[in-house]
């Protein structure tokens, strides 16, 4: 796992309680994720953390079909780092969530977010693919009305 510190574009799709070193991607600055297993929201944490030099980020369904349709326990909640990440504000300017759901949170991240990533120029969200049309759009909507950090920061709804 310590090879892994001067990668520069990195994709990750596991359990969060599966990646238990501690490691910083001092150099990392393309990240793709795919979410859903349980402490999910820790791997997420931890990767903006160890990663401060992070410019893009894009959070992936996983292709694993079994994995995905693992849903989030209950008590699994992404808790608000006690410190703003350096990545989020200092150099992340492209964000991507595929098959956003608009669960309350994956609101809350996306409130934490936007409101934090002071470079962020594109935040681009596509909802699930089997929710009615109607639904996605209402759901991807409420991201509009969100606050950001960064005045040029487009929105995109696909």
């Amino acid at each position: 796992m310590r090879s892994l510190t001067s990668v520069k574009r990195l994709s990750l799709c596991l359990y969060g309680s599966m990646l238990q070193h501690r490691i910083d991607f001092c150099q990392l600055v393309h990240l793709e994720l795919c979410g859903g297993g349980p402490k999910w929201w820790n791997l997420l944490n931890w990767m903006l953390k160890s990663s401060p030099k992070l410019q893009v980020l894009k959070l992936n369904k996983c292709k694993e079909r079994w994995f995905c349709s693992i849903e989030p326990n209950i008590e699994d909640r992404w808790v608000q780092p006690s410190s703003v990440p350096e990545c989020l504000l200092f150099h992340l300017n492209t964000f991507v969530w595929k098959y956003y759901n608009g669960r309350e949170e994956e609101k809350k991240l996306m409130t934490y977010i936007l409101r934090n990533a002071r470079c962020l120029k594109t935040a681009t969200f596509s909802a699930l693919e089997f929710e009615s049309k109607e639904k996605a759009t209402r759901k991807l909507k409420e991201l509009v009305s969100l606050p950001r950090a960064s005045s040029s920061c487009k929105l995109i709804l696909v």
